[in-house]
């Protein structure tokens, strides 16, 4: 919800609580005063039981406090009790939209995710693509969303995504006369280092074999 619509609906709150507070201190003081006729007539009637206008209760207090003082002062208590209640959620609702302020989508949404949405995204998954690790946990994307890693150049994004995911996929390897066969091609490993980087952890996998398409060592 926007902060807009929050001030929107703050204000119409604070609106209710007040006409509806006056409201009740009329009925209240109407009662007391057992519906006589010179109250005046009711606006309308339910099961004949009168209901009277909002501020028809300054009317009487001005017209007859003289005669029933305890009654109006009540009465004054009842409609100013919905004043300070409308002031204090006036207040809540400007602390509410000052938090809401906080999450501004004006450039765009995007943002860290929280520990809650990363544990209901299934992201501590032992499968699938490594996004990064979270303390000691990897998180790990196996949904059929597009991932994209965007990093400078020579700052480990073949290393730390794709050779990971591909390492660490048991049972995806294609096969080859009934064991698994991971080839690490120039399209996966086009240096040395990464070769090197990631041997001893393919070694324990399957059957490697690393190809330099542009050289002739193999």
């Amino acid at each position: 919800m926007t902060p807009t619509k929050l001030l929107i609906g703050q204000i119409l709150i604070v609106f209710a609580i007040v006409i509806g507070a006056v409201w009740s201190a009329t009925q209240w003081a109407a009662a007391e005063l057992q519906f006589q006729p010179r109250l005046g007539p009711a606006w309308f009637a339910v099961t004949d039981y009168p209901v009277y206008l909002p501020w028809r209760l300054f009317e009487w207090w001005y017209a007859y406090e003289a005669y029933a003082p305890a009654v109006f002062d009540r009465a004054g208590i009842i409609a100013a009790s919905g004043g300070l209640i409308g002031v204090a959620i006036a207040i809540a609702g400007s602390l509410w939209r000052a938090r809401q302020n906080q999450l501004v989508t004006t450039y765009g949404s995007s943002r860290w995710a929280t520990k809650s949405e990363i544990a209901k995204s299934d992201l501590h998954d032992d499968r699938g693509v490594f996004l990064g690790r979270l303390k000691d946990r990897y998180l790990r994307h196996d949904g059929p969303e597009h991932v994209m890693c965007f990093a400078p150049t020579r700052s480990g994004k073949g290393v730390g995504h794709p050779d990971a995911a591909c390492l660490a996929a048991f049972g995806r390897h294609p096969r080859h006369q009934g064991r698994e066969l991971a080839v690490l091609s120039q399209s996966l490993m086009p240096d040395a280092q990464r070769r090197i980087t990631s041997a001893g952890y393919a070694a324990r996998i399957s059957n490697c074999s690393a190809r330099n398409g542009f050289g002739s060592q193999a």
